[in-house]
């Protein structure tokens, strides 16, 4: 059996400067710069989670399904199973019931309690700044190249299914 995703992954452009940025990171130091491009080098392979730096130097931890996140405001609750609960203020799209500004909640699943305390304990170390914001971006989007095999995977097998009956029907039917 074929998997199949048919998603349209993005590779390569993890960490997004917009033109609005590139004087608030000419006021950075060096140092600031060099966090920077760590962070984004941490993440250049990720397909569907995304850091965009903008106006003001501000961060925004985005997918291409209309989530959006200020970068910086990422908070955590200690793990009681295999969800991770995070909370951070809204900058998605408005028509989701969340407007901008508003603290969302939403959890990772991870493949059980103890993977979910090593990944609370990793971004807890982190007191905020981009490292934080690139290990979330990692974590969100290992979660959604999870979801999308485990989609292509249940597809596949429905596709199989079909053409088996078709099979069977073809040998065995009756009209």
């Amino acid at each position: 059996m074929e998997v199949r995703n048919n998603l349209s992954p993005n590779f390569g452009m993890a960490l997004r400067i917009k033109p609005e940025a590139v004087d608030a990171l000419k006021r950075m130091s060096r140092s600031e710069l060099e966090t920077i491009e760590k962070a984004a080098e941490k993440i250049k392979d990720t397909q569907f989670w995304h850091l965009e730096i903008g106006q003001d130097g501000k961060r925004i931890i985005s997918s291409p399904f209309a989530d959006k996140y200020a970068g910086d405001t990422l908070a955590f609750k200690e793990p009681h199973d295999e969800f991770l609960t995070y909370s951070a203020l809204w900058k998605g799209t408005q028509g989701l019931g969340y407007k901008e500004g508003d603290t969302v909640s939403g959890a990772i699943k991870f493949e059980n309690k103890e993977a979910a305390m090593n990944a609370y304990k990793d971004l807890s170390k982190y007191f905020g700044g981009i490292e934080k914001d690139a290990k979330f971006v990692k974590y969100m989007d290992d979660r959604a190249i999870a979801k999308a095999e485990q989609n292509a995977a249940e597809r596949a097998e429905r596709e199989a299914i079909c053409k088996k009956v078709n099979q069977m029907f073809e040998k065995y039917g009756v009209s």
